[in-house]
């Protein structure tokens, strides 16, 4: 497979282009040729790989590019950052959905799936960190790119302010033996793009229910109705 394009798109050139090829594929493509006595290797060793080199270097750049961020809110907006949703957008802006070697019995739009992706994009770190010798700076390089326009966003958006568990954390804790859980209490939708219904709880009391496509991002929006029913009101 002539691997070209996709280079100069991803602006990385593979030393050892079977590792590329690994990266695009999809353990159901894997299986289908073994079934036919072809060893093949899928993209999970790669994904697993791809996934920790993802924390360490979101999370540095986190630590270092905001220095007066508190622990929690960092843990969000690390989150949203490499969660299913943007790492599935940072995919389909590479085209990687139109690379991926899937078995053809499986839905033609399978390989288009937010998960599917965030596996093949964390694929893809792994396959760029061994094959530049487990360089993380170029990994970086061509990772960053996504996660700052990200995180500005992230950070930007006033409508739906990523700190507001950490807020509501802390006004909770002014009161010695008050406690805070957040309960999902429904899930609706596809496995592929799910929402979750979140209750904020101070007491078995409910101060705030909230929806999102992730937990976390459902739990968010629980502590802010909560903070501007009960505490940030006027």
């Amino acid at each position: 497979m002539n691997y070209e394009n996709f280079e100069k798109k991803i602006g990385y050139k593979f030393r050892n282009p079977d590792l590329l090829t690994e990266a695009f594929t999809h353990p159901s493509y894997a299986n289908e040729l073994i079934q036919k006595n072809i060893p093949t290797k899928s993209n999970q060793r790669l994904e697993f790989l791809g996934d920790a080199v993802l924390e360490i270097i979101s999370s540095t750049h986190l630590f270092f590019a905001l220095p007066d961020v508190p622990e929690g809110e960092l843990t969000s907006i690390r989150s949203a950052v490499i969660c299913t949703k943007a790492l599935s957008s940072y995919a389909r802006e590479i085209g990687l959905g139109d690379c991926l070697l899937f078995n053809k019995s499986e839905s033609k739009d399978g390989k288009y799936k937010d998960k599917i992706l965030e596996d093949a994009f964390e694929a893809l770190l792994g396959a760029i960190y061994l094959d530049s010798g487990c360089n993380t700076d170029t990994v970086k390089k061509f990772l960053l790119p996504f996660l700052t326009k990200k995180i500005t966003e992230v950070t930007s958006d006033t409508e739906n302010p990523i700190d507001c568990k950490s807020k509501l954390q802390q006004i909770i804790q002014e009161t010695p033996g008050e406690i805070l859980i957040y309960e999902v209490i429904d899930r609706t939708g596809p496995d592929h793009d799910p929402t979750f219904k979140v209750n904020a709880l101070l007491n078995s009391n409910v101060i705030g229910t909230g929806t999102g496509h992730t937990i976390k991002q459902a739990e968010q929006n629980a502590a802010k109705e909560a903070l501007k029913k009960f505490f940030l009101t006027t």
